[in-house]
């Protein structure tokens, strides 16, 4: 256990390297009439889960839903705190932005306790805020920190989506197909993935604006308010994405129609031209008497110019009943 920040009026961040060997004469982490303190535990310790039961003296569901592997982003006010779940990014470890992974916080009146699978970035930006000395100084102002934290690293990895739909629909228009197929499948999992984990959230907020609990001041939920506009924003925006891309994904398939339906209306135009000409070959080289210009010295041009006039006669016709 290593506090990280000893500042007076502001938090202090112990993280539980080895919760396997705590026990209850380790809550002194929660002193009494102290700041406010940060714990960060590990859910793949088998300990973690005793800690929180005997020594945190946390609900057991709550404890449940801190220590299970995979959650959903959702919010539980009871009288002795708030615990919120959400899912957020982890950039850091060079994971695909789409592939949020759990975060999960709990607040009362004088501590803050997460847990872990893998570490967020809001929770790594947040560390590094309490180690300088600049973290919030109350739990409710801790947890609009981390909202704030979590959708100012979602927003611009989603606009740069939608630049990307912007580009490719660019080179749809410039049929410039080769380079947008590629990519398509690709933007579409990514949009689809972002709505999967950030629509949940929009209740967790909206829950949260809506509870009378004492721990968000008023200036917390206005602060959870601003994030809630964002997250509709951010919605809106993948909303708009997805709807750009079946439409860009139709548009590129009637394109391909086209292209295949022009493609084989040319061989069929071919076909038809040098189908007459094959019959005149294979009829005038049956080797039988009595073929016509047989005896004739210019017989071979004559029969190619035949043959020039039909194909002519052939085209002509074509245009002129606008086929070809």
């Amino acid at each position: 256990m290593k506090p990280m920040n000893e500042n007076p009026g502001f938090l202090h961040l112990c993280e539980l390297g080895n919760p396997q060997e705590l026990d209850g004469s380790d809550a002194d982490v929660f002193p009494a009439g102290q700041p406010p303190r940060w714990l960060h535990m590990c859910i793949r310790h088998k300990a973690t889960a005793t800690f929180l039961m005997d020594v945190a003296a946390l609900d057991d569901l709550v404890v449940d839903a801190m220590t299970a592997e995979d959650t959903r982003s959702r919010v539980r006010i009871l009288d002795g705190g708030i615990m919120v779940l959400l899912k957020a990014m982890h950039l850091t470890d060079k994971a695909a932005p789409e592939d949020m992974v759990s975060l999960r916080i709990w607040i009362d009146d004088n501590r803050i306790i997460t847990t872990r699978e893998l570490d967020v970035d809001p929770i790594h930006e947040m560390r590094d805020r309490i180690r300088k000395g600049a973290g919030p100084r109350t739990p409710g102002a801790f947890l609009a920190d981390i909202m704030d934290l979590h959708f100012d690293i979602v927003e611009p990895t989603v606009e740069a989506l939608e630049d990307q739909v912007g580009l490719a629909e660019q080179h749809v228009t410039s049929s410039e197909m080769d380079r947008v197929c590629n990519g398509l499948t690709g933007m579409q999992q990514r949009a689809a993935g972002f709505l999967r984990h950030l629509r949940p959230q929009r209740i967790v907020l909206e829950d949260l604006l809506k509870s009378e609990t004492g721990l968000l001041s008023p200036r917390d939920r206005d602060r959870i308010g601003e994030n809630l506009d964002q997250l509709l924003r951010l919605l809106e925006t993948l909303q708009d994405v997805r709807e750009r891309l079946v439409i860009l994904n139709e548009q590129i398939n009637r394109l391909r129609d086209i292209q295949l339906n022009r493609t084989s209306y040319i061989f069929t135009v071919a076909a038809t031209i040098f189908l007459p000409l094959g019959f005149l070959t294979g009829m005038f080289g049956v080797n039988l008497k009595g073929i016509p210009i047989e005896g004739h010295p210019a017989g071979f041009a004559i029969l190619a110019v035949f043959c020039v006039v039909l194909v002519l006669g052939l085209v002509g016709f074509f245009r002129w009943r606008k086929w070809l």
